[in-house]
């Protein structure tokens, strides 16, 4: 019976694509719109078989867990819904509710958690409790994040094809960690649908529902990851003046980020609750500390100062851009995430070499750059595992990987290998 329901879901949501405007104003095909989500469900599917049998026992994984958890609220919902929304807001901690961007024993550490399982037992209503039958409905969801982007980088790049759809909806990494039943789809739905919003304010047929629609999507990514928000406003809010001033767009986005910088090490005169290199040295040893991170590497402990952010800059951004290194794949898991990194930097240097064009600047490109450095930062200054590093940086991959490689000239390239193509 599952698998009957599964594949009437699969079916109607595949029409439900086609159907729907946003999609078919996407520049795809119905064919191409109904496959990539097909990949996108499929994947979700490998995702959930492997975290079955990868964690310390059956079903022990995040995504499980919280799958399990689901199917008990969902019971609530059904019995009881007034309790089912007043424990939505029930804080089990002594601190109230601050300790806004505490690692544990907090009610907004444990929010993103309580969100997605409250998603996800809404999904069990129409489901009958089935994890896979929950990946199409998930998948259905994160699936406007993705195109949303794609529209964003066929008007940036001027073109779409095949290169882009894979750049924006196909990098591997991307593809399996937003295609799980877990909350990095969310996130990035929630990313590039700001980032949509933004890019096309000026021609959106319904400003008042797009920003309500903005402001929701920055509350999504405020319950689901708060430090990601910390870092994606100052490059959203430069982004938007230098939209406003282009022929000012680098010195403003320059000068915001030294106030942003200057802020983020004198907000605790503030006030405590804003200390935020502590913040970042208690994410650090969250990791640090935790248990059963088989791909866990030995980092320097951060102090929370500017010298010692200045000292660990190297190895913060080095672990992010270059890592897993071959000697690090001791697990097969890690080996995608190697020639992901080792593909990309071969791109980065085609790039360099055989241009397609001059890169032309603007404000776009440079919250792109701004958000992706941060982004980059963020995660080295806090992860030492990883296996948690690849999943953090896979949403970043659709940001940088169409520009990179719409950008080269692979013309060039065929014609030096002799190879000739139509």
């Amino acid at each position: 019976m599952e698998i009957f329901l599964f594949i009437v879901y699969l079916i109607l949501f595949s029409w439900c694509i086609t159907q729907t405007r946003f999609f078919k104003n996407s520049g795809l095909t119905r064919l191409q719109l109904v496959l990539l989500f097909i990949l996108k469900v499929g994947a979700g599917l490998v995702y959930g078989w492997i975290n079955w049998y990868s964690g310390p026992g059956p079903g022990q994984t995040d995504t499980w867990a919280l799958h399990a958890e689901s199917l008990k609220e969902t019971q609530i919902l059904l019995t009881s819904p007034v309790r089912y929304i007043t424990s939505f807001f029930y804080n089990p901690y002594t601190s109230s509710f601050g300790s806004l961007f505490a690692s544990d024993a907090s009610y907004w550490n444990n929010l993103k958690d309580n969100s997605f399982i409250r998603l996800e037992s809404i999904f069990n209503c129409f489901s009958f409790g089935s994890y896979f039958i929950n990946i199409i409905f998930y998948n259905f969801l994160v699936y406007f994040g993705a195109v949303a982007l794609y529209r964003t980088m066929r008007r940036h790049l001027g073109e779409g094809g095949l290169l882009l759809i894979a750049g924006c909806l196909m990098v591997p990494s991307f593809l399996y960690w937003s295609s799980g039943l877990h909350k990095d789809g969310l996130t990035f739905l929630a990313l590039s649908t700001v980032i949509y919003i933004t890019y096309f304010r000026t021609t959106l047929r319904s400003p008042v529902k797009s920003y309500l629609l903005l402001l929701v999507a920055l509350l999504l990514l405020f319950v689901l990851r708060n430090h990601v928000l910390l870092v994606f406003l100052p490059a959203l809010a430069a982004w938007m003046l230098a939209r406003r001033f282009p022929a000012h767009q680098a010195g403003l986005f320059a000068g915001l980020y030294c106030l942003a910088i200057l802020f983020f090490f004198t907000a605790k005169y503030l006030h405590p609750a804003l200390d935020f290199p502590a913040i970042v040295v208690s994410k650090q040893n969250a990791f640090l500390h935790l248990t059963g991170g088989s791909t866990s590497i030995p980092v320097r402990p951060l102090r929370p100062d500017i010298g010692g952010f200045a000292r660990q800059l190297p190895q913060a951004a080095g672990i992010v851009l270059f890592r897993p290194f071959l000697s690090d794949v001791k697990k097969i898991i890690l080996l995608p995430a190697f020639l992901e990194v080792a593909l990309t930097w071969i791109c980065v240097l085609l790039l360099l070499i055989f241009p397609k064009q001059k890169t032309v600047r603007c404000p776009f490109s440079l919250f792109l750059a701004a958000f992706i450095i941060s982004m980059v930062l963020m995660i080295g200054f806090s992860v030492n595992n990883l296996g948690a590093i690849v999943r953090y940086r896979s949403i970043l991959f659709p940001l940088f990987i169409p520009p990179l490689i719409m950008n080269i000239h692979w013309e060039r390239i065929f014609e030096k290998m002799n190879i000739k193509i139509k």
